[in-house]
């Protein structure tokens, strides 16, 4: 779990995570926070793992240093700043993927309000809750940085024609704006978008399109 100052969220997604019984380890790792994060997840999360960075090197790369001390196959990549996390459904998804050698990846769709991001569908194709092979991850996000992270792992997937479903969730993350404010909310997002076009602008718009149709099939 990747997280930048979010000391008054993480700890009510870690709560739920806890309850999920296939998950075995649980990382956090704090891109140089300056909330008192690391201190806060250590204090009242002894059980989990965090790894707290000297600097900021943007989401893919605090990702990236996660996984040097990932010890599963499999990853599952959870944003901080959720709410309505439900563990029985987090629960569900690791037991199809785990016993379905051709399940390659499962992202969890989160609820939205915004009819944007609805129509953009970047509710799925952005969203930071997915479960992947570690080898799969790794070679993926090679060349990314900073906000890339989600762009690089769909464009690797949908390229290697690997087998993706979705999971509706009921789950919701907090917009930047209601973070930041709305004009440095905005700010960053527009920093964001920027920096997921120019990973592969031509794949952006086909993942628009034609990315994860399928959903997962629940047995």
């Amino acid at each position: 779990m990747p997280f930048l100052n979010e000391k008054e969220r993480i700890g009510g997604v870690l709560t739920q995570l806890l309850k999920v019984p296939s998950i075995s380890q649980i990382l956090c790792v704090d891109g140089a926070s300056t909330d008192g994060g690391s201190e806060y997840v250590r204090s009242e999360f002894p059980m989990v793992e965090v790894i707290t960075l000297p600097k900021n090197i943007g989401k893919t790369g605090t990702v990236k240093a996660g996984l040097e001390k990932a010890i599963g196959d499999y990853i599952l990549l959870f944003d901080a700043d959720l709410s309505g996390v439900v563990p029985a459904e987090v629960e569900t998804v690791l037991r199809s993927i785990i016993k379905s050698e051709s399940i390659d990846m499962v992202i969890f769709s989160r609820v939205t309000p915004r009819l944007i991001t609805k129509l953009n569908r970047f509710d799925l194709i952005y969203s930071g809750e997915r479960i992947i092979k570690k080898s799969d991850l790794e070679i993926a996000i090679k060349g990314a940085t900073k906000f890339q992270l989600e762009i690089a792992l769909n464009t690797y997937m949908m390229r290697n024609k690997k087998n993706i479903f979705y999971f509706s969730a009921s789950h919701t993350n907090l917009a930047k704006s209601k973070k930041l404010g709305p004009l440095e909310g905005l700010k960053e997002d527009l920093r964001m978008f920027w920096q997921v076009c120019s990973f592969d602008p031509w794949n952006y718009f086909a993942q628009t399109l034609f990315f994860c149709r399928n959903k997962l099939p629940i047995t």
